[in-house]
């Protein structure tokens, strides 16, 4: 039965868009070079082959005479030990999705990483699945005995269903599609969906709507393509429309924050300040930290307002069960973040390994000027000023620490910070020093960090 590729049937796209091709294949390869010839007319389809029969001889070399396991990792040693592919944050750019250019530059991110090793899959027979979560895609080899879930932004580490649960939430209704081992064609409208997303972004709104409404159509289960169609259409000013493609994506994903703020927007544009703050104060609710929504609010309401004299010392501390900030345990407050932990426990209650941790407050600065960052952390670590991320690493490290830097300009005065840290297994460590240009010694952090008591 042939595979159907939605939304690249016949015609030309808008204005001078080429046409954008037949509307059946036969594999996912084939989607995967069709979507691709609409942006990468030039797409050069012997040598995409050619890659895809070179990576697939390496996985026969790599999975030879090995067990459901060793074929699982065996797609990590093709893309990342034979080909040398990494991820990248370049979400908007069609060099970064589409298959052509991510073989050319072994440069993708989670979903055309895992494209490369589905078509290779694909090639050699393999049982690998694509799986969506919120915002987010990786791959799973599902035998029916043997299931290995592979996280490709992170060099195919194991994710184990505990990781997967806490990627897609509490909040997703049964009609989503996250989780669940995906077929071919629902992997090509994904695909077709982020092609949309790229067109919106570059304001190419009548190819952006095509592909948003064909990947629907095919895929209705997706919440990224009804929340990205809501605001195509509110861009274009069909408010009600919009608003009811941001309910449909709020009903598939009752946690899309990045869904509640745009409907925000909606509904202050149509003139209903209230219905905008409760959507906004949503969002506080679910991502405390959302810094567009704690701008929106304000501006609208005036909330982060601060009163200085009402200020304490130290960083207000959360400790979680789970690395994705899953269950609060402990609270308390830290003038200083300097902790080696090791294989300890962080306070009383939280799990020595697999927990996250949040700081948050304001820091003082005692002048204008260029404020330099020092940063040691294993496994993750994040710093936030302003709302604007000034420094991370938010990966596993092993037995390694990350050692990062940031520069920042700062006028005197309060700024929000917020520190954010998680550790899967071994030793745990954060410790930051911030120093200002013209003072020789990193400033005295029971001095500059304050926070709002409750």
């Amino acid at each position: 039965m042939p595979l159907v590729v939605p939304g690249v049937a016949g015609g030309g796209g808008a204005d001078d868009e080429p046409p954008r091709g037949p509307a059946t294949t036969t594999t996912l390869l084939d989607a995967c070079v069709t979507l691709a010839r609409v942006d990468h007319p030039d797409l050069d389809e012997d040598a995409v082959r050619g890659d895809v029969d070179r990576l697939a001889a390496a996985w026969r070399a790599a999975a030879a005479d090995g067990g459901a396991a060793a074929r699982a990792d065996a797609f990590r040693t093709v893309l990342f030990e034979v080909g040398r592919f990494r991820a990248v944050d370049e979400l908007d750019r069609a060099a970064t999705l589409h298959l052509d250019s991510v073989l050319s530059d072994r440069r993708g991110y989670c979903l055309s990483l895992s494209a490369v090793a589905l078509v290779v899959a694909e090639r050699v027979g393999a049982p690998l699945f694509g799986v969506a979560v919120p915002n987010h895609f990786f791959v799973r080899y599902d035998d029916g005995e043997f299931r290995r879930n592979l996280e490709l932004t992170r060099e195919g580490a194991q994710l184990d269903e505990a990781d997967v649960a806490a990627l897609i939430g509490e909040l997703v209704d049964d009609d989503a599609i996250y989780g669940r081992n995906l077929g071919a064609a629902e992997v090509a409208a994904i695909l077709l969906h982020n092609r949309g997303h790229v067109a919106l972004v570059e304001e190419r709104y009548g190819a952006a709507e095509r592909d948003l409404r064909a990947a629907i159509a095919a895929l209705p289960g997706l919440p990224e393509a009804h929340r990205n169609l809501g605001v195509l259409l509110a861009e274009t000013g069909r408010l009600e429309a919009a608003e009811a493609a941001f309910e449909e994506a709020l009903r598939l994903h009752p946690g899309d924050v990045d869904a509640l703020v745009n409907r925000a927007l909606l509904e202050d544009r149509r003139g209903d300040r209230a219905a905008a703050v409760g959507s906004l104060k949503l969002v506080r609710a679910i991502a405390p930290g959302h810094a567009r929504a704690g701008e929106l609010l304000a501006e609208w309401v005036g909330e982060g307002t601060v009163d200085p004299s009402a200020l304490r010392p130290g960083l207000r501390a959360t400790f979680f069960r789970g690395t994705r900030f899953d269950e609060a345990v402990a609270t308390r407050v830290d003038r200083e973040l300097d902790f080696d932990w090791q294989n300890g426990a962080p306070a009383r209650g939280v799990p020595r390994d697999r927990f996250s941790a949040r700081w948050e407050g304001y820091l003082r600065a005692p002048k204008d000027g260029l404020y330099t960052l020092f940063v040691v952390a294993n496994d993750g670590g994040r710093v936030v000023i302003d709302d604007h991320v000034v420094a991370e690493s938010w990966r596993d490290l092993g037995t390694d620490n990350w050692y990062g830097t940031a520069d920042v300009e700062l006028d005197a005065g309060l700024h929000p910070i917020r520190v954010e840290h998680y550790d899967r297994s071994g030793g745990a460590r954060l410790l930051l020093r911030i120093g200002v240009e013209g003072v020789e010694k990193p400033l005295d952090q029971r001095a500059i960090f304050v926070h709002a008591p409750e």
